[in-house]
């Protein structure tokens, strides 16, 4: 958080107070010697973010793909070697994003993690989905302090997750959720996905990308995502209305 001095219209009448805002920076990835984005984020969990990204964009298949990763704070670039990494000329168009802040995603990406249909046992009780949203919801200092970040986090079959993180882009939450799993290599056919921000079709990939059966969102649906997740089977939660459960399909396991 960074704090800052502002001026609030209160009562009919202007003073001064203390604050504090989110912090955001452009990190740059550099991998292999190449630089393939700079992206606008909060700095924290930057490695688990590298992680991610790299791995639902396309560029590594899986975490055992990266050698090294380094950060240089003074630069805010992040330098990343890996065994091999897909030329981003062979990834297709870039797709730009619908987050807060500027996101990248790349279309053979996208078409790739659409072929086949999850396949999971994975059963969560409707009640230990409505815990788990909430908890998310209360769980964030950082937001009830600036109003200026989403949360993202991952129960392992309807639990309470045992993390969270924040970030300003929705986008990015859930890439640092997504990288944190893969640096603890847990088994995704068995997480539920939670974030505070609308699911879009880009949130929805992230998701397929690690095979993870079950997105559950405090924000609405976009049409795209519901296109792509009826194709996939892929049940969801939207919760955005008052406290009950409103799930496309409705799957028989919950």
């Amino acid at each position: 958080m960074i704090p800052f001095t502002i001026t609030r219209f209160k009562d009919n009448a202007l003073s001064e107070e203390n604050t504090h805002v989110a912090a955001e920076v452009p990190l740059t990835f550099e991998v292999n010697g190449r630089e393939i984005v700079t992206l606008m984020c909060t700095p924290s969990h930057l490695k688990a973010f590298a992680y991610g990204f790299l791995v639902t964009s396309g560029f590594i298949s899986s975490a055992d793909d990266i050698l090294s990763f380094s950060l240089d704070e003074t630069r805010w670039r992040a330098d990343i070697e890996v065994k091999k990494m897909v030329d981003p000329d062979l990834l297709g168009q870039r797709v730009y994003t619908s987050g807060c802040g500027k996101g990248v995603m790349y279309t053979s990406m996208m078409e790739l993690s659409s072929r086949h249909p999850i396949q999971s046992d994975l059963q969560v009780h409707g009640k230990n989905i409505i815990e788990v949203i909430r908890w998310l919801q209360h769980c964030s200092d950082l937001h009830k302090i600036t109003g200026g970040v989403h949360s993202a986090s991952a129960s392992i079959k309807g639990r309470l997750p045992d993390f969270f993180i924040d970030d300003i882009g929705r986008h990015n939450a859930v890439d640092k959720v997504l990288g944190k799993l893969l640096l603890k290599k847990t088994d995704c056919s068995k997480v539920m996905l939670v974030c505070t921000g609308r699911i879009s079709s880009e949130i929805v990939h992230k998701a397929r990308r690690l095979e993870i059966p079950v997105l559950v969102s405090r924000g609405a649906p976009t049409h795209q995502a519901f296109c792509w997740h009826k194709r996939w089977t892929l049940p969801w939660w939207d919760l955005s209305g008052p406290p009950i459960l409103q799930c496309s399909p409705m799957p028989e396991e919950f």
